[in-house]
């Protein structure tokens, strides 16, 4: 069912447990090997001939980032059988697969069945970079003129300027925001379907922030926001707001 505005969000529930002591003892035992087992280790990966990609850790979540891509993917973890896990994109879309043994497998479009990857070292966590004002304003005429030069899209970007001006962190998320909308518009644009649609119907974006990451038309305005406390994991990815315009537009966007 279609609806006015998609929220991408992940909900983490945690239910305490009555027990007696020796179940407690036994299913805590039982945790700490389950945390062990399907653990990534984090570090620079080669998975086929040609995919770079570096692992780390942000608190509970992993970060995922492709050589030659800026882009920081937030991943977040399934169990699956035999101690793996599933490291998941923002869409539920699957992306690294962990063998009880820490093996990793990359899943791609192109290797829907999976790519062996290798670790090659370590990898620095990235940092969250130091955006003044004019340099945000700046990134979001250049995403602006981006897709006017590469998919034809009259689309400007806006936020609170003046809130924005004395909050370095602040800043720093909004670009993100910003980096990652502007990506998001273009992988739903790589289809014709998706640009026709996005020419007749989006001409802005505003960001804003919220208690969580939303997604909403109205009038033409596409309103983004983002929640400062949760950091990286506060804001949605490319493939997120790409996945989040299909469906209000009742397409599929692509997921390369």
């Amino acid at each position: 069912m279609a609806r006015p505005f998609l929220a991408i969000a992940v909900l983490l529930a945690l239910a305490p447990a009555v027990a007696s002591p020796a179940f407690a003892q036994s299913s805590l035992a039982e945790r700490l090997q389950s945390e062990r087992l399907g653990a990534a280790r984090t570090g620079t990966y080669q998975a086929g001939d040609h995919i770079t990609f570096m692992l780390d850790r942000d608190g509970a979540h992993y970060l995922l980032r492709f050589a030659g891509d800026p882009e920081i993917f937030v991943l977040y973890a399934d169990h699956t059988a035999l101690g793996g896990r599933v490291l998941k994109y923002d869409t539920n879309q699957s992306v690294l697969g962990v063998a009880g043994w820490g093996a990793i497998t990359l899943y791609t479009a192109n290797n829907p069945n999976g790519l062996p990857a290798t670790r090659i070292g370590d990898s620095t966590p990235p940092a969250a970079p130091d955006v003044s004002l004019d340099a945000l304003m700046q990134a979001a005429s250049d995403e602006a003129e981006h897709l006017a030069y590469t998919d034809h899209l009259a689309i400007s970007f806006s936020t609170d300027w003046n809130g924005l001006a004395a909050d370095p962190g602040l800043r720093a998320l909004c670009f993100d925001t910003i980096e990652n909308t502007g990506r998001g518009l273009e992988r739903f644009a790589a289809s014709p379907a998706g640009a026709h649609v996005l020419k007749g119907r989006v001409n802005a974006v505003l960001v804003q922030t919220s208690g969580r990451p939303t997604l909403q038309l109205r009038n033409g305005q596409l309103i983004v926001t983002y929640d400062p406390s949760q950091g990286y994991a506060g804001r949605a990815s490319s493939r997120a707001i790409a996945h989040a315009l299909g469906t209000i537009f009742g397409l599929k966007a692509a997921q390369n």
